[in-house]
């Protein structure tokens, strides 16, 4: 599964959110750590941790 760095660092709403939060979901269960994964999905790693 290939997944993009984001390039807009505003913040996201509705859809956005959820579709990061799945998407850090499924890396983080592909074994991803958490520094990786919030890096992948563009979220801070604080945000990450929570």
């Amino acid at each position: 599964m290939k997944f993009e760095i984001r390039e807009n660092w505003g913040r996201p709403t509705g859809k956005g959110m959820a579709r990061e939060r799945a998407t850090y979901s499924l890396l983080m269960e592909q074994g991803y750590s958490t520094r990786e994964a919030a890096r992948i999905v563009g979220i801070n790693l604080r945000t990450g941790k929570r």
